[in-house]
């Protein structure tokens, strides 16, 4: 839905220290006739200001410079939502904050693999009369915040209000679990602005959540957290076929899939690591002396091999995004059939692998009808998913990507859940704004009305 919206000017033709509202502004917002001050709001910073109506039919508001300082407001044309909180006080915005890394060099800025996505997010938010900007741990200051705002076509790093709603993509779980973070979401918590996804959750957090649940059992993979070498002799011995995948991993980083032969050999397959590793061993003591100088870096996850479907004999998966639509709803925004690169065990783009519709591949593999009835399955699985964990994680959260594959007879099973999921492996049309972007700001403006 497309929000009415007040175009906000900075007044520099008169002299007058004085807010310019047009009449089309005031019959929209009921203002009375005869008011001839008014209380403007935005973010946490509010001035008074004279007024005076002028004859226009567009819902426009001038404002002096002054005013664009005292409310921290780029001085720049800008298109916000306004409503009257009481007969003379106007509240502008949502103001909404991105929260994330920055690379800044010779004046040039870069916010990693969401770049081109956040363009889109300050698109739509311009159509529908929210203020976006980007910001980092070093550029947050409660009483004087400073962001990147997408203006005349480019980054312009200007001060900013104080945010109404945040938006986490912090993408290192070092950072999330620093004091810088904690300071940060303990202002936010203390001022009442609502701010999602919470946090990441590692691998074992989500299947412990999952595999509480008695009716999702029947599509998780058997798993283990890796504690021990005879954990793992023991788990190999019984699987024959496992992967290995560090709990707090990513785009399919540093995964290794272990099999074990009738005459006890080893064979070992693994994604970006560097150095020498043999794929053939006679012994699982040479084996696990390979493995242990990597394996004590971090935690690990034991995860039984399930035998999937395949695609032109390459690993096929389908990644659905879901997006929380008020307090209890989600839905599902996209789904990518992602099929992996040669000689790859993992489908993700960032390891070669390709995307398709998911339509176009469910068809070929299992026929029309049959298709119909899995992509609905698969997405329903993937809503029932992000329920369980929103009840049970704690956090606030309004999207995932949910990683699912389906067997040899059809039956769906969990890879791996997301809550900051990958913006290269969403559904983007060149020059469009994805169904994700717009989702994301739909609940940035429910969580905003909520206040």
């Amino acid at each position: 839905m497309i929000r009415k919206t007040i175009e906000i000017t900075e007044n520099v033709t008169s002299k007058l220290d004085i807010c310019e509202i047009s009449v089309g502004l005031r019959e929209h917002l009921g203002l009375s006739k005869n008011i001839h001050s008014l209380k403007i709001s935005c973010g946490m910073h509010t001035v008074f200001c004279p007024i005076v109506f002028i004859d226009e039919e567009d819902l426009s508001l001038s404002l002096p410079a002054h005013i664009f300082d005292e409310l921290h407001l780029p001085h720049q044309t800008l298109s916000l939502q306004g409503q009257l909180v009481n007969p003379r006080n106007l509240k502008l915005g949502p103001i909404i904050g991105l929260l994330t890394e920055i690379k800044e060099k010779d004046h040039h800025v870069h916010f990693g693999s969401i770049h081109e996505f956040c363009k889109e997010l300050a698109a739509y938010c311009y159509t529908n009369g929210c203020l976006l900007y980007i910001f980092s741990f070093s550029s947050y200051n409660k009483e004087m915040m400073q962001g990147y705002c997408f203006l005349q076509d480019k980054w312009i790093k200007t001060t900013v209000p104080y945010p109404d709603v945040v938006h986490n993509r912090i993408h290192s779980r070092t950072l999330e679990k620093s004091k810088k973070f904690l300071d940060l979401t303990s202002d936010l918590i203390e001022n009442k602005i609502p701010y999602f996804n919470d946090r990441f959750l590692n691998k074992w957090e989500v299947h412990q959540i999952l595999s509480a649940n008695e009716h999702l059992l029947p599509y998780l993979p058997e798993s283990q957290l890796l504690e021990s070498k005879n954990m793992l002799k023991s788990m190999l011995t019984e699987k024959k076929d496992l992967f290995i995948k560090p709990i707090n991993g990513s785009q399919g980083k540093r995964i290794f899939r272990v099999k074990q032969t009738e005459e006890n050999q080893y064979y070992l397959d693994y994604t970006t690591f560097s150095g020498d590793i043999n794929k053939e061993y006679q012994s699982f003591e040479e084996l696990f002396k390979t493995l242990y100088p990597r394996l004590k870096k971090e935690g690990f996850l034991l995860q039984e091999t399930i035998p999937l479907k395949s695609y032109k004999n390459r690993t096929l998966d389908f990644r659905f995004l879901c997006h929380k639509k008020d307090r209890h709803q989600w839905k599902v925004t996209s789904a990518v059939a992602r099929v992996s690169a040669e000689q790859q065990f993992v489908a993700n783009l960032a390891r070669g692998g390709e995307i398709y519709k998911p339509k176009e591949i469910l068809q070929e593999l299992f026929g029309e009808k049959e298709a119909g009835h899995l992509r609905k399955l698969l997405a329903e699985l993937s809503i029932e998913i992000v329920e369980v964990i929103c009840i049970q994680a704690g956090g606030e959260f309004g999207e995932f990507g949910i990683d699912l594959s389906l067997d040899e007879d059809s039956h769906p099973w969990i890879i791996e859940v997301n809550t900051k999921p990958s913006k290269s492996e969403d559904d983007l049309k060149s020059g469009k704004v994805r169904p994700s972007a717009k989702s994301i700001i739909q609940y940035c403006l429910f969580l905003y009305e909520q206040k």
